[in-house]
């Protein structure tokens, strides 16, 4: 079964040039790939998924590396605090601990390097630089959060890798750092609560969003995805930052990837086989969540962020977002309200940021 594109990086279906090498970001093999295998000067094949390989700038990888961190270049201004109309619970620096996906990455392959910059005031996400390497053309949702929706200095500490799934023990994702790998490089660098992050109960928060390769894993092998395998495993990695003193909890459900260009592009079966995989999906993730609390206690936010109302807007109404129509993709983040065929470009990733922020009101923002 062939795949045209999977969540672990940006990529763009670009035509071949008159050369007939692949331009910049095009698609240079995969599984039932029959175009040119070659890239324009100044770009290698990387492989990013079996059923995908793309031209990415540079030069090859080094031998038993398959992929490769792609920056992406901004010019959108930061801050560091807004003005919020609510009034926090929480007073003071706060920090929150990010897991994930490429709908969250800021250093897609890599995740937050903890013998790199650490959150400041100045770069609340550490390292990279803001934006950071993502997925989106620009800022993310965890961009915009920790500058433009926090209520004051509030530093995070990203895990997030593209092409990452629950555990890829039961479903395998294009990368190993999966989840239970990124709460384990928690444990390895934030648990002991450094004097580069001497967090607290009180105004810690780890955040998760995962599903997304879960999903289309299972989907594009003709398979049915084993919901409680996958949710029991993502609250066992709750379980651990419980125990390790994180009493702050929040999880982003899967969105309605049926408005993505490439899930449009499957047939009315298909669309309906994926909202019904989602829907499953998070029905699932909310009972879990809600179990997580009552048997642990102590717990004070364990929040459920509903993705679909985000996209749904944008969708809903494109040209109000600056794109002339709801499926095309530009890899500039702004005039189109896609990356590529499967990553939410900048506009519907602020709006994320900010049902995340209201979703926390009043409680940890």
């Amino acid at each position: 079964m062939t795949m045209q594109n999977w969540l672990v990086s940006g990529l763009v279906g670009a035509a071949a040039v008159a050369s007939a090498q692949q331009s910049q970001w095009g698609q240079c093999g995969g599984t039932g790939w029959t175009g040119d295998t070659s890239c324009i000067s100044g770009a290698y094949c990387s492989s990013v998924n079996p059923y995908y390989y793309q031209c990415v700038p540079g030069t090859a990888a080094p031998s038993g590396t398959s992929t490769t961190s792609v920056a992406v270049s901004t010019t959108a201004t930061t801050k560091t605090s807004s003005a919020a109309s609510a009034t926090s619970t929480i007073s003071g620096n706060k920090y929150i601990f990010i897991f994930g996906d490429s709908y969250t990455a800021t250093n897609s392959f890599s995740g937050f390097n903890p013998n790199g910059a650490h959150p400041s005031s100045s770069n609340p996400i550490g390292n990279p630089a803001l934006p950071g390497s993502t997925f989106s053309g620009g800022y993310n949702w965890v961009g915009y959060l920790l500058t433009k929706y926090n209520t004051s200095l509030t530093l995070g500490y990203n895990f997030a890798v593209g092409g990452a799934t629950v555990d890829k023990s039961i479903v395998k994702g294009s990368t190993t750092t999966d989840f239970v790998t990124q709460v384990t490089q928690w444990q390895n660098n934030l648990a002991n609560k450094p004097s580069w992050s001497p967090w607290t109960s009180d105004n810690a928060i780890a955040g998760a969003f995962f599903g997304i390769n879960d999903l289309l894993g299972e989907y594009w092998d003709g398979k049915t995805p084993p919901y409680s395998t996958i949710i029991s495993k993502y609250m066992t990695e709750f379980q651990l930052l419980y125990n390790a003193g994180v009493r702050n909890f929040f999880v982003v459900t899967v969105p309605p990837l049926q408005y993505t260009p490439q899930i449009r592009g499957q047939s009315a079966a298909g669309q309906t086989t994926v909202k019904n995989y989602i829907s499953s999906f998070n029905s699932n993730l909310a009972t879990a969540l809600s179990s997580f609390k009552s048997s642990n206690s102590g717990v004070k936010i364990a929040t459920v962020i509903q993705s679909e109302p985000p996209f749904s807007t944008a969708v809903n109404n494109p040209t109000a977002y600056g794109a002339p129509d709801a499926t095309c993709t530009n890899t500039n983040g702004k005039s189109c309200l896609w990356f590529d065929a499967l990553h939410p470009a900048t506009a519907i990733q602020n709006l994320l940021a900010q049902a995340v922020a209201n979703a926390l009101k009043g409680t940890f923002f």
